[in-house]
């Protein structure tokens, strides 16, 4: 009996290497973001490092090597300062996955994450590259739930009218799968009310993300999303719901 358990165990692992010869794959991820939103946090996540407080700003053009499960999969976090901005191009064409990274405790750079979230998705939407937008650093979201202190200073609380569109939002969350865009309630964002990014759907209503329907919404136009891509809310400090972009990124 234990002669014909050692013979199954090395067929299974002589099945496992043949299938790891045939099937390995290479898998490019490039990932892109205003400055200091967490893109080397989340490369690091990825990859299995531990969460560093003060990491230094990439220059240019940082790449790191995992795997995941049969495939090799190839990091690169590229700078997110406006000087190089314009190298992120250059890698769209490598590309097998694009992710985008906010800082969602940040409203001074809305309007530009917007911004350069809209043209990234314009410029690759035509080749149909899967696309995960990231909302990291949620962790941070509580103060401003809480309405209690951030940086070292007081916040007002909550308005009447925020707390009724959250409310409004609530009794709509379990029908997730299948909400329609202008049901969402939509805010004036400032850091009195940050807290509603942690809904994946309010966020999503904030890019002008219609994800039931495919549909970028932009100041003066709309495009049809021609590509998997999907929204996600994680904290990298705290490794909040990062193994749910693992799981995603296992499916492509």
């Amino acid at each position: 009996m234990l002669g014909i358990q050692c013979l199954t165990q090395w067929a299974l692992s002589w099945w496992q290497y043949v299938l790891s010869i045939f099937y390995q794959k290479e898998l490019n991820i490039v990932i892109v973001g205003l400055q200091n939103s967490g893109k080397t946090s989340l490369t690091d996540a990825l990859t299995s490092k531990p969460f560093e407080q003060d990491t230094i700003p990439t220059l240019g053009m940082r790449m790191e090597h995992f795997h995941l499960g049969l495939n090799t999969v190839r990091v690169f976090d590229l700078a997110g300062q406006d000087r190089f901005q314009h190298m992120w191009k250059r890698y769209f064409a490598r590309a097998d996955l694009l992710i985008y990274v906010i800082d969602l405790s940040d409203s001074t750079n809305w309007p530009q994450v917007k911004q350069n979230l809209h043209q990234v998705i314009c410029d690759t939407n035509r080749d149909s590259i899967p696309m995960l937008i990231v909302g990291n650093k949620i962790d941070l979201l509580i103060a401003l739930e809480s309405g209690s202190t951030i940086s070292g200073r007081k916040l007002p609380k909550k308005t009447a009218a925020d707390q009724n569109a959250l409310e409004q939002w609530k009794y709509m969350a379990p029908l997730l799968r299948n909400y329609e865009y202008d049901d969402i309630p939509t805010y004036s964002l400032d850091e009195t009310n940050l807290y509603v990014l942690r809904n994946v759907e309010t966020l999503s209503k904030e890019l002008g993300l219609d994800l039931k329907n495919g549909i970028l919404h932009m100041p003066e136009s709309q495009i049809y999303l021609d590509r998997d891509l999907a929204v996600f809310t994680i904290s990298c400090k705290n490794g909040d719901y990062v193994r749910d972009i693992i799981d995603w990124i296992v499916q492509l």
